[in-house]
């Protein structure tokens, strides 16, 4: 029975990620056509194909982030509303912690995509042309596939997988004595996690322009920062919430983007 729930609760976070990488398809085709001018003997493959296959990686990296959430995190404390709903365990407390935790998410959201607006301002006459906030940089389809991709799949890469593979594996090196791991090593894996959900987004910044130390300081701080939020709403209020903060700062962001243009 127990090995039956586990793989319930893994098709349907697995398939909640799958969404999010859908959602992505619209706007890789640019991308791979980008790099396909970069090369000198660009391969004699379909572009559609070629999209296809560019999702293999984040496929496989989606079923090993929530095959290592779901043997870590409820180990640790960590919570997925998902899972628990998946396990029977949607009841009472669990409930009622969800439906107050969500003004947590949403509100954070917005006052993330709030500072990371300023600081973009800021870096704005420093960064090439490319990588310049016009009123087009935040289309409908990019906000779309920024709440699927980034506000689900992402989370389940870097706080489902990540990070609960970093909270556990560190309380079991250093802390093996604890019932429970200390906020010490929740802050240290919310802090590594962000990091790398930071270095995620080099691929993507390298094809857009170079990586000078400004591009790649703007890439890491903006990027840092809201990992850092979305981590601590993953340990505080549950996966389900810090999706929903991921959500709403590609919301705000184009809302502040549209107004900011419009006047």
């Amino acid at each position: 029975m127990k090995n039956k729930k586990f793989w319930k609760s893994f098709f349907a976070l697995f398939i909640f990620g799958l969404v999010g990488i859908i959602f992505l398809i619209p706007s890789l085709f640019p991308l791979v056509e980008e790099q396909l001018k970069s090369m000198q003997n660009p391969p004699d493959i379909p572009l559609p194909l070629l999209v296809g296959l560019s999702l293999i990686n984040p496929l496989i990296l989606l079923a090993v982030a929530v095959l290592v959430g779901l043997s870590t995190a409820p180990k640790t404390g960590l919570v997925s509303y998902l899972h628990l709903w998946i396990n029977k365990q949607w009841k009472g407390t669990n409930v009622e912690s969800f439906k107050k935790a969500i003004p947590a998410g949403i509100f954070s959201g917005i006052a993330v995509a709030a500072i990371l607006f300023v600081l973009e301002l800021i870096f704005q006459p420093y960064l090439p042309e490319s990588l310049q906030t016009t009123a087009e940089s935040r289309s409908l389809g990019m906000t779309i596939s920024g709440i699927a991709y980034g506000g689900i799949t992402e989370e389940l890469l870097l706080r489902w997988g990540m990070m609960s593979l970093l909270v556990w594996g560190f309380w079991k090196l250093f802390q093996r004595s604890r019932t429970t791991p200390s906020a010490a090593i929740f802050w240290i894996s919310i802090v590594i996690s962000s990091l790398l959900f930071a270095l995620g987004h080099l691929g993507a910044t390298a094809l857009l322009a170079p990586l000078t130390t400004v591009v790649l300081v703007r890439m890491f701080l903006l990027n840092g920062i809201a990992g850092l939020v979305f981590g601590w709403l993953y340990w505080r209020k549950g996966l389900e919430i810090s999706m929903i903060s991921h959500a709403f700062v590609h919301i705000t962001t184009t809302v502040l983007v549209s107004v900011w243009f419009l006047f």
